[in-house]
């Protein structure tokens, strides 16, 4: 070490000088001073002491999912990656009587939420909600908020119960909500609680529970699951102007989605398209509903097309290559754009999908993993604002290949989620829908039309950025963040109570605002 005394050995053994780290799509690419793997509580205690001895600040990653800046390290800190730390077990430890009935387990920061699917099921469990992918970290996806769909359906940080959190100094503490599922007389009694203290409180709680890494290292949470479950899923092509658009403005659509089904949403090709065999203009859409069902009742189904999704398109989207052709194809010809994204969403139906819950809510295929990369935003839940929403969006893209020559690459997702009580989820405030703009990384002018796209729908439509994907248009924007988050004031007040030192103050916290 050039900054003080050496490390001690049980730091110089898990730890790598100068080791270089990009996240999943190359877009954040940094090299540490130096980089920890730990695999205990211990460990990741004394990394935090050893870092405040030496006044240099800490970050931690989870499996690099991320398109955003919020766990990049400056050159000089200390970067910590967490996949050792991947155990889950059944949590009972000093519940509240009362709560035997529900299910609870604890599940290591570093574990990703795939290989958490599967150690529940074994356990005859399931996450209520998850994302479209399974590749991040359980601490990656709470501390950017990662939702799913579904209006009454949580998203990852509302399915946490407590927080252990390592804070300044190593301070290690159980965090809740006031109304907590622990009981603070028999904390203390268990083995597993010895010096870590119990505090329950809402402020705490709401803070930590989406804190961008800024308030300690988070070590586990205990999550509230649900028995294992199915879920019967259908895919329909439709036509926006003559199908769905209809849906969304005669109310049919609001009971698909606050009603008749647990999750909903849809993706839409933002061009209109004249199909040679159709000798019209369509534009189309994809519109995929989800309905669960307890295990012991399995829906019906027929043949063994309903329990697999489109083969065709699950294979092709685990396949690396596909992704590297389709971005050299449009990198050759960009006018061919609309009809690939026609080709996308056609390939994508299903007319039925009978598969275990987790099976059935991931979306998204590997190859999207290194090629993809978007900007999300979102809006307060109003269908037939939402129409509206769209056609401007469909009218920005169309302005931008028409005169900037850059295209839009991939179709438009639309989820639904419900209000959460994270002071920082842009849920806070009320349910609100998401709209997406996935891009391919390497197709020329993906950068340009994201730019442009990340002005138009903040600037002039007031949506509100996801905090996991490409946001750096609210960088140094004087009060957005005060303006879309009612609770920005008392977040920032918890951040500095539980890290005095500025020992998890990252680049990215001061860049948004909320520094």
């Amino acid at each position: 070490m050039s900054n003080g005394a050496p490390l001690s050995k049980r730091l110089d053994y898990i730890s790598c000088e100068k080791k270089r780290w990009r996240n999943a799509t190359r877009n954040v690419d940094v090299t540490p001073q130096l980089t920890f793997q730990p695999s205990s509580k211990e460990d990741l205690i004394e990394i935090i002491q050893d870092a405040e001895s030496r006044a240099l600040r800490v970050r931690v990653v989870g499996s690099g999912h991320s398109f955003s800046h919020v766990a990049a390290p400056a050159v000089s800190d200390y970067f910590v990656e967490m996949f050792k730390l991947n155990a889950c077990s059944p949590y009972e430890a000093a519940l509240k009587p009362g709560l035997y009935d529900r299910h609870f387990v604890k599940a290591q920061a570093g574990l990703r939420i795939k290989c958490l699917n599967k150690k529940l099921f074994k356990l005859g469990l399931a996450l209520d909600n998850m994302g479209a992918f399974d590749w991040q970290t359980v601490s990656g996806a709470l501390s950017t908020g990662t939702h799913g769909t579904g209006i009454k359906q949580p998203a990852f940080p509302d399915m946490v119960r407590a927080v252990i959190l390592i804070g300044s100094g190593g301070k290690v503490s159980h965090i809740e909500p006031s109304d907590g599922i622990t009981d603070p007389g028999d904390f203390e009694k268990f083995a597993q609680n010895k010096g870590i203290e119990l505090i329950q409180d809402d402020d705490l709680f709401y803070s930590v529970v989406l804190s961008l890494g800024g308030m300690g290292l988070i070590y586990e949470v205990v999550l509230e699951v649900s028995p294992k479950y199915w879920i019967k899923e259908t895919r329909s092509v439709l036509d926006w102007e003559t199908e769905l658009k209809p849906k969304l403005l005669n109310g049919y659509f609001k009971k698909l989605v606050e009603e008749q089904y647990d999750f909903v949403s849809f993706r839409v090709n933002p061009y209109k398209t004249f199909p040679k065999k159709l000798g019209k203009e369509v534009q189309l859409c994809a519109l995929t509903v989800q309905k669960k069902y307890p295990w012991n009742q399995r829906p019906p189904e027929r043949g063994w097309a309903a329990r697999t999704k489109n083969v065709l398109s699950t294979i092709l989207g685990d396949l690396g290559i596909l992704s590297w052709i389709i971005v050299r194809w449009l990198n050759w010809r960009p006018a061919s754009t609309p009809n690939s994204i026609n080709n996308v969403i056609k390939g994508t139906r299903d007319k039925l999908f009978v598969g275990r819950s987790y099976k059935v809510l991931y979306q998204t295929g590997l190859s999207i993993r290194k090629h993809g990369i978007s900007s999300e935003f979102s809006f307060p839940v109003d269908y037939r604002k939402l129409v509206d929403l769209i056609e401007d969006v469909c009218d920005h893209l169309e302005d931008c290949r028409t005169n900037h020559k850059v295209y839009q690459t991939s179709h438009i997702p639309v989820r639904f989620v419900p209000q959460s009580q994270a002071y920082l989820s842009p849920c806070c405030d009320g349910p609100r829908m998401f709209v997406d703009f996935p891009t391919l990384e390497d197709v020329k002018g993906s950068k340009e039309i994201m730019k442009l796209t990340q002005h138009h729908l903040i600037e002039l439509k007031g949506g509100v950025p996801h905090w996991g994907k490409v946001n750096e248009y609210i960088y140094d924007k004087s009060g957005f963040i005060d303006t879309h988050y009612p609770k920005a004031k008392r977040w920032r007040e918890i951040r500095r109570k539980l890290d005095p030192k500025g020992t998890f103050l990252s680049d990215f916290i001061k860049k948004v605002g909320l520094e």
